[in-house]
């Protein structure tokens, strides 16, 4: 269903993304059996953590969304403010994935104010 080569996309993507207000972008993955869960054959997740590690948003296929049936693909969104909640995300490319992490990412910070610029240390 998904080939390697586009899944490969978010296995390129940086671990950790350090960003110039002291957040930071935290990226898991790790090829898993392809399963009704993860058709994809991959466990990720790209996650926003201010500087005390604290999730303020992210974007994971560890387990369920609320109200999963068994069957539903485990592609799930921890939106801000909604600690504890999960919401099914539906997973097309690792491209998209990476597009729409980044999209929420810059929607919440400019609606905080805060810089969404990413420190260039070590390039």
């Amino acid at each position: 269903m998904f080939g390697n080569r586009e899944l490969e996309v978010l296995f390129d993507f940086p671990d950790t993304l350090e960003m110039v207000n002291g957040w930071r972008v935290i990226k898991r993955s790790e090829w898993t059996d392809v399963t009704p869960q993860r058709p994809h054959g991959m466990s990720y997740a790209l996650i926003l953590q201010d500087e005390a590690g604290i999730r303020l948003l992210g974007f994971d296929n560890s387990h369920a969304f609320d109200g999963a049936a068994p069957e539903d693909r485990y592609d799930h969104e921890h939106r801000p403010g909604r600690i504890g909640q999960r919401f099914r995300y539906d997973f097309v490319t690792a491209s998209d994935l990476i597009s729409d992490f980044f999209e929420r990412l810059e929607r919440y910070c400019a609606g905080r104010g805060v810089s969404s610029d990413f420190s260039m240390e070590g390039e």
